[in-house]
């Protein structure tokens, strides 16, 4: 077995390395991403109306593209009693939710950049409004 470069033991020492060190990446990209998640609730409820307002912008956005690759991938649409095109769409899907994964930085980095005029449009003409009327 030595020609295989694996160990009598049974453990091999470059896929345990490669493990830590995707963990390690992992972990850091979560953290990263819960810090910025800290400062979108940092910004209050602007901060948490800009974020919902990108993920709803995002995911709505993303259903029609999705449908539209498909059918310029494949020709026609999608049809659900089809047991090939159901694999094609899981696969596309695959594909659609590895990316939303790797974008959830950009949206909230957009969240935080739009933060100041969703407390100036939103925040302060409207719900601080209704707060003021309620106190009174």
């Amino acid at each position: 077995m030595p020609a295989l470069g694996v160990k009598k033991d049974g453990s091999d020492d470059d896929s345990a390395t490669t493990d830590i060190t995707k963990g390690k990446e992992e972990e850091e990209e979560l953290s990263e991403t819960k810090k910025l998640l800290k400062k979108v609730k940092e910004g209050g409820k602007a901060g948490i109306i800009s974020y919902a307002l990108w993920e709803l912008a995002f995911w709505a956005l993303s259903v029609p593209v999705c449908v539209f690759a498909y059918y310029e991938l494949v020709g026609h649409m999608p049809d659900f009693s089809n047991k090939e095109d159901l694999e094609k769409l899981g696969g596309e899907a695959f594909a659609f939710v590895n990316f939303a994964r790797f974008a959830v930085p950009l949206r909230i980095g957009l969240a935080l950049s739009t933060t100041g005029w969703i407390q100036t449009n939103v925040v302060e003409k409207y719900l601080d409004k209704k707060d003021d009327e309620k106190e009174e």
